[in-house]
């Protein structure tokens, strides 16, 4: 009978252990306001220059349990980068500035700083991402900027933690702080008055 009591746990842990696939689109967090005029700005590049996560690109977080030990990672389908042109390409089409590739007039690099997401206790969720516009005729840059988005979700009373947290939850979180950092980064004025929508 104790030698149950004390496997029970770890048969908990193991069982807990492994991944979800998630998926991050894009979703406005406010509302997106639309440019006059054509669609001008294409992603041209997503450079994926984030630390953690850098030895799988589709990483995306990891839940943990009270040591710190890793009970469910998140992952996404395709690579980081990928999800995050994706998302951008989304939010310039939200705001009817998504060009067709290879059309646009201005084109779009951006770079990933830090995307992750990490349970504990509460859920906590990093976008740090990094943009520059260049115009395509010129190569001339028109305009750079950096935006880093921090969230912290849930409380530190909550029940839902380690091998009884939820996976939707964290997908929520990572989206959100994604989204945010996107909209912060395409809704500035300074991006606006560079491709002279």
């Amino acid at each position: 009978m104790t030698l149950r009591i004390a496997v029970l746990p770890l048969v908990l842990m193991l069982a807990a252990c492994g991944t979800t696939q998630v998926t991050l689109p894009y979703g406005a967090t406010g509302t997106a306001q639309p440019a006059p005029g054509q669609p001008v700005v294409t992603v041209e590049k997503v450079d994926n220059q984030r630390v953690t996560g850098r030895e799988d690109p589709t990483w995306v977080g990891t839940i943990r349990g009270g040591y710190g030990n890793p009970i469910r990672a998140l992952n996404t389908a395709e690579p980081v980068d990928r999800v995050v042109a994706q998302a951008f390409r989304d939010g310039l089409a939200a705001r009817g500035l998504n060009a067709p590739a290879g059309q646009g007039r201005y084109m779009l690099a951006v770079v990933i700083h830090q995307f992750d997401a990490n349970q504990y206790v509460r859920r906590e969720a990093t976008a740090d991402f990094s943009i520059v516009v260049t115009e395509r005729a010129t190569g001339r840059e028109v305009w750079r900027d950096r935006e880093k988005v921090y969230n912290v979700d849930g409380s530190i009373l909550a029940l839902n933690v380690g091998v009884f947290a939820s996976p939707d939850d964290m997908q929520r979180t990572a989206a959100l702080t994604m989204n945010q950092a996107i909209d912060r980064l395409l809704d500035k004025p300074g991006l606006r008055a560079a491709i002279r929508t």
